[in-house]
């Protein structure tokens, strides 16, 4: 009793004690300058957040704050006013974690806050605005007989650097928790000014004598500000200054309390140093219970009542999603520790209906001013493009863990969620033609209906082949093009079509997906006994391209001095696969082949004005020796006609190599003809005469020379002039 009446003796002398308000559990004071907006210089805003037990002696409808400066002489009390009526803690989630009552919270916190309003003019850098009262409840295990110990906190400011607003805690200063939960406590702070903050723990404090900054309260053995809980070894009590997080996992059931302070700095940049202008003060309540919710003990759950998800047979959930969906939302039965959410997705995979797996971009929490979500937003790197059923599971993501509730207990890995899509139009691709191009190699051609192909999620075109009749499927070429829609196969050569059928489809892959493969389509294979040309059996498979094909058996006949080109006629249709040909050459020598095509019948088809399907070509017989090439023309510029033997003739060298048209005209200087013929020969050449076999006189004359060969395909004509001399 000494001791009360000592504290009261003083307390009147020294600041004003609400000694009437009893079983304080925690609180904080801060204050933001409002002198701009009111138009009052120096005015500042005092807001205090007191929490109080319920069963102890209402706090009433004001609270003095004291408001002191040792450096300026300053001392004033500030009347704050309740700014809306006392609430229950438990409208903000005191007990998600642990029951009230025995088994869990002995006390049951009320919320109380504050406004006031004190006008500083003197610059001063050591203000303290300071709250106190007495008394603690009884209960508080790291307290030594906490019923007796007063309450204290306090905000400082620093305003030789101007005005400023202290650092505001937007969290709840009660953490109600149960043991063996790895707490992630956020505490979050904001800074008006923008001001550089740091957070740090201070002792629990009572009464403060002289001017403020109030005592250490007494801490029961084992305990101390900087350990107040009884923590495991493996996760013990620490604060990260530079966001506030305060991290543990308590491993006994008791209460004590936590003290904080944000200071704020703010650089001087005349001196070249940081100075801290300002402070906020909180003290927490805490309890640990040893035994949780049944809703924390199952750890991070989805939320079946959340919107659109039902219960399966299988007892996993199933939410209902549209094609093209990029967003899978989360809903979850307890809040989830936002420091525990791995932003890179992996806290989660995703498989698509193929069991192909789906990669996930980002993990976006809500979070609110505890670092709590109860919703997350799951972004797809592509949307969900096939239907059926996907499986949204958990694991351990990059940051070690899986996700925390807000009790400090983990999701289990490989709870799943089942994501359905059943609106997404199926891709609908059709392989339509595989034909042997000249002979060479195979050429496939297919058709997409555009109205169901994404073509700004395609990736690539897939085709694959099969050499074995279908037992094994290889793929060939990877096309990234949207807009092709045919290809050649160079892989393989003019022996390989001749030696066998070829199977081909066509697989596109959207959005990272395979998608069901086209239909198989495989090459005309034709072969036969070539032996007798007026008896040559052949036979062909069956073409799978279109329904009921018919079939052009052709004969084609070789072009001389052009291996491997042929003229081809209609030979015979058939709907069958197999004929006995007839050579329509008789057994004519030269190069010969036959080949089928085939096409489709009915007008009514989609496919009927398709290219036609080749087979690959049977050839026999003897080719035609080719033309030799052409000579070079030379052409003589004198002609003697002497008859000494030499130059008599006019002779052009290379000219009998061109058998279609060798025709020389001969003019004189007056551009008359003097001699034509319509086919040179070099065995009887010009010898300087006229039409009529008279010899010329000497001079310059002039000719025009004009060649051609039909089977090279060639012509020209050649000017110049020769010089005559008889003498």
């Amino acid at each position: 009793m000494k001791r009360f009446i000592l504290i009261f003796l003083l307390g009147a002398f020294l600041a004003p004690i609400e000694s009437e308000a009893t079983h304080i559990l925690g609180g904080d004071i801060q204050y933001k300058y409002v002198g701009d907006s009111t138009g009052i210089p120096g005015q500042y805003r005092i807001k205090v957040v007191i929490y109080r037990e319920q069963t102890g002696v209402g706090l009433g409808t004001t609270a003095n704050v004291t408001v002191q400066s040792t450096q300026c002489s300053f001392n004033t009390n500030v009347t704050c006013t309740l700014s809306q009526p006392e609430f229950s803690a438990a409208s903000l989630g005191a007990y998600d974690c642990i029951p009230q009552g025995a088994s869990g919270s002995y006390f049951s916190p009320m919320v109380n806050i504050y406004i006031g309003y004190v006008t500083l003019t003197q610059v001063c850098n050591d203000y303290k605005m300071y709250w106190q009262s007495c008394c603690r409840p009884g209960g508080i295990t790291a307290i030594t007989n906490s019923g007796g110990v007063g309450f204290y906190f306090e905000a400082e400011l620093n305003n030789t650097q101007g005005y400023n607003s202290s650092p505001t805690f937007v969290s709840i200063p009660i953490s109600y928790i149960c043991t063996g939960g790895y707490i992630n406590y956020l505490q979050n702070a904001y800074e008006k000014d923008n001001d550089s903050i740091q957070y740090e723990l201070v002792p629990a404090r009572e009464f403060a004598f002289a001017a403020g900054g109030g005592n250490s309260v007494p801490y029961s053995a084992g305990y101390t500000f900087t350990n107040p809980i009884n923590t495991s070894p493996l996760s013990p009590f620490a604060l990260d200054p530079q966001s506030g997080n305060i991290t543990f996992m308590a491993t006994t059931q008791e209460t004590s309390v936590i003290a904080l302070r944000v200071n704020e700095y703010r650089f001087d940049s005349t001196y070249g140093f940081w100075e801290k202008v300002g402070s906020s003060n909180r003290e927490i309540q805490v309890s640990v219970a040893s035994a949780c919710n049944a809703i924390v003990n199952a750890g991070v759950k989805l939320d079946q009542n959340a919107p659109g998800v039902s219960l399966r047979a299988d007892g996993k959930q199933q939410v209902d999603y549209n094609c093209l969906d990029s967003n899978v939302m989360l809903y979850f039965t307890l809040s989830v520790e936002c420091v525990s959410i791995s932003p890179d997705g992996s806290d989660f995979r995703l498989t698509a209906p193929n069991g192909q797996p789906i990669p996930i971009d980002q993990l976006v929490p809500f979070c609110n001013v505890n670092g709590e979500t109860d919703s997350i937003r799951v972004k797809l790197f592509a949307p969900l493009s096939m239907n059926g059923e996907y499986f949204l599971y958990s694991k351990i993501g990059n940051d070690g863990n899986t996700l925390l509730n807000k009790c400090g207990k983990d999701m289990n890995e490989f709870d799943t969620i089942v994501l359905l899509v059943n609106d997404c139009v199926n891709l609908d691709l059709k392989l339509t033609n595989v034909t042997i191009d000249e002979d060479e190699r195979p050429h496939i051609y297919w058709d997409i209906d555009p109205s169901t192909f994404p073509s700004y999620l395609f990736n690539n075109f897939r085709i694959w082949r099969s050499d074995d009749n279908g037992a094994t499927y290889n793929q060939i070429t990877s096309l990234s093009d949207s807009t092709i829609r045919d290809w050649e196969d160079n892989t393989i050569g003019g022996a390989s079509v001749d030696a066998q059928s070829h199977r081909y489809y066509v697989e596109t892959i959207i959005n990272g997906l395979p998608q069901p493969p086209s239909n198989v389509v495989h090459s005309i294979w034709l072969r036969g006994d070539l032996t007798d040309p007026m008896s040559m059996p052949v036979v062909w498979n069956s073409y799978n391209g279109w329904v009921n094909p018919e079939y052009t058996v052709q004969f084609g006949k070789g072009i001389p001095g052009v291996p491997g080109e042929y003229t081809w006629q209609d030979y015979k249709v058939t709907s069958d696969t197999a004929l006995v040909v007839a050579s329509p050459y008789g057994n004519d020598p030269g190069q010969f082949s036959i080949r089928t095509r085939t096409h489709v019948t009915d007008s009514n088809s989609v496919y009927y004005l398709q290219d036609t399907a080749y087979s690959n070509w049977i050839e026999y017989g003897t080719p035609v020796p080719p033309i030799p090439p052409l000579d070079s023309i030379v052409i003589p510029n004198v002609l003697t006609a002497n008859n000494d033997g030499v130059n008599d003739d006019f002779v052009i060298q290379g000219l009998m190599s061109y058998q279609t048209r060798r025709e020389l005209t001969i003019m004189n200087r007056f551009g008359r003809i003097v001699y034509k013929n319509l086919a040179y020969d070099n065995a009887n050449p010009w010898k300087g005469t006229d039409k009529s076999g008279t010899k010329l006189s000497d001079g310059v004359y002039y000719y025009v020379l004009r060649v051609a060969d039909n089977a090279n395909a060639f012509e020209n004509d050649y000017t110049g002039d020769v010089t005559l001399l008889t003498q």
